[in-house]
């Protein structure tokens, strides 16, 4: 259950700025992805790091190249030292077993160094700590343990991630380490569709409440955004 929510979102920005990836992302901009490809592996061939991430991404997406998620592995796991973003992908990989081995403890400690970027790379830290949540909700590379599941959900909500938000929701809707509340669960759900998690609104739908439960669960959500000093607020449920 928890092992999907995984956060699968493609690496179109996990490269920083080199002159080799802002050429290559101003020709995809204008349709020419071949050019684009050809840019980045001349540059990652002269050790180009951010180009060599940008370049792994074509081949985990297939984007202009046959998708392979052997060859984006390959290429991330050259750069993966320095670079948060890659660290979190390549994680979910190894979580996952796409293109390597699958091995849960690698992942972690992927996970575990992606999300000590704090807030210098506050998506993928987010990220990174949610995924961390998800392995100790699964006891996956580590021990179960839900109380440190809801730690790290609530630091990844504590950066803005809209699955920090949706991940603590699931440990209340199912009583994991916290007694069962759907009304708390249905407050974190709608707290996670304000910050546009596309998985929080079916949630919050099937939690089935009443009209006077759902307009508690509003003021709650509002009230969490506002604590995690959040600018988003609900007016409605799922909006």
């Amino acid at each position: 259950m928890f092992r999907s929510f995984l956060i699968l979102v493609w690496l179109a920005a996990v490269a920083a700025a080199s002159p080799a990836t802002d050429e290559a992302r101003r020709l995809m901009a204008q349709n020419q992805d071949q050019a684009a490809f050809e840019r980045l592996d001349a540059a990652s061939r002269r050790n180009d790091d951010d180009a060599t991430a940008l370049l792994g991404w074509f081949y985990d997406t297939g984007r202009y190249v046959p998708q392979s998620y052997e060859r984006a592995a390959e290429l991330y796991r050259r750069v993966s030292r320095n670079n948060p973003s890659v660290q979190w992908r390549l994680g979910v990989m190894y979580d996952l077993g796409q293109g390597v081995r699958e091995d849960p403890e690698e992942a972690v400690r992927l996970f575990r160094a992606a999300a000590g970027a704090g807030n210098d790379a506050a998506n993928t830290s987010g990220n990174a700590n949610a995924s961390l949540a998800v392995m100790y909700a699964n006891g996956r590379g580590v021990r179960a343990d839900f109380g440190q599941a809801m730690r790290y959900y609530r630091r990844a909500a504590d950066l803005g991630s809209g699955a920090g938000f949706l991940g603590v929701g699931m440990l209340y809707q199912y009583g994991m380490g916290v007694g069962r509340s759907a009304p708390e669960a249905a407050a974190w759900y709608l707290a996670a569709t304000a910050l546009r998690d596309g998985r929080a609104r079916q949630l919050f739908t099937e939690l089935g409440l009443d009209a006077a439960a759902t307009r508690t669960a509003v003021t709650r959500a509002n009230q969490l955004l506002q604590s995690y000093r959040r600018r988003e607020r609900v007016t409605n449920p799922g909006s």
